[in-house]
Formats: structure tokens, C-alpha cells, sequence
């Protein structure tokens, strides 16, 4: 269960570009085979294609320099990549802050040919950076656990 609680963001950002692709192919038959245009759809493919890329890059690991980390001693090693993690947590709370108030800030604006919030663009974020801090969390549980034994 645990597996597929981890997989749920690879196959949510896979379901999600099956749609923009959907949505893109349709766009392109619509306008060059039969000469009209799907107006919402192109909003619809920008918002879908940014939640895409927000829960896709939460399963990333962040960039690091490892060669200088394995030089160092595993008890050191484990100290430094803590406090990486540490530092990225804060950091993804800060911008869940920021973002919380980019929902607030955006409340009255609508996507034109959608008709929907543009708090959908800024609770992709949201969920993007709840996602992040997990994994942050989780990674710093196990460095916590590595630097005790």
C-alpha cells in the first residue's frame, strides 16, 4: 500500500499528460482538418500542463554534489545531507506561505475562455510544494535514523 501511496504522483502526472496530449492533438485536428478552434482548450492544456510539471518534479530528488559527500565520514556525510534536507523544508514552507497568499490574491480572477479561478494555477503549487515537503520529511527521518546508528 505504502508503494502505491509513493507511485500515486508518477501516475497522476502520467494521467495528466495522457490529457494534455489528448488535448493538444485535438487543438491541432481541430484547426488545420477542419478549420475552427477550441479556445478553452488552450487554458486547459497551460493549467493541466503546469500541474503536470508541479506533481511530476515532487518524485525528484534535488540537485547535490555527492563526490565531496563521499569523501566525507558516513556520520558527517549524513549530518550535511540532513541539514540539506532541513534547509529544503524550510524553504518549501516558505513557498507554501507565498503560495497560500497568491490564492488569496488571485480569488477574483478567471481564466477568460474557461470560466474557472486562476486559484487552480496557484493550488497546483500547493500540492506540488505539500508534495515536496513529505519527501523532504521523509528524507530527513532517514538521516535522522542514519546518524543515530
Amino acid at each position: 500500500m505504502l508503494g502505491f501511496l509513493a507511485r500515486l504522483p508518477d501516475i497522476a502526472a502520467g494521467a495528466l499528460l495522457a490529457v494534455v496530449t489528448l488535448l493538444v492533438v485535438a487543438q491541432v485536428f481541430v484547426r488545420y482538418v477542419l478549420g475552427g478552434s477550441l479556445v478553452w482548450s488552450e487554458e486547459l492544456t497551460r493549467l493541466l500542463f503546469v500541474w503536470m510539471v508541479l506533481v511530476a518534479a515532487s518524485r525528484a530528488q534535488p540537485m547535490r554534489i555527492d563526490q565531496l559527500l563521499d569523501a566525507m565520514p558516513p556520520r558527517v556525510a549524513a549530518l550535511v545531507r540532513l541539514l540539506g534536507e532541513v534547509l529544503v523544508a524550510g524553504l518549501t514552507v516558505l513557498l507554501l506561505v507565498g503560495t497560500w497568499g497568491m490564492i488569496d490574491l488571485t480569488e477574483f480572477d478567471m481564466y477568460i475562455a474557461l470560466g474557472i479561478s486562476v486559484r487552480w494555477l496557484y493550488a497546483a503549487l500547493l500540492v506540488g510544494g505539500a508534495l515536496w515537503l513529505v519527501r523532504a520529511v521523509v528524507e530527513i527521518l532517514r538521516h535522522l535514523r542514519a546518524l543515530r546508528s
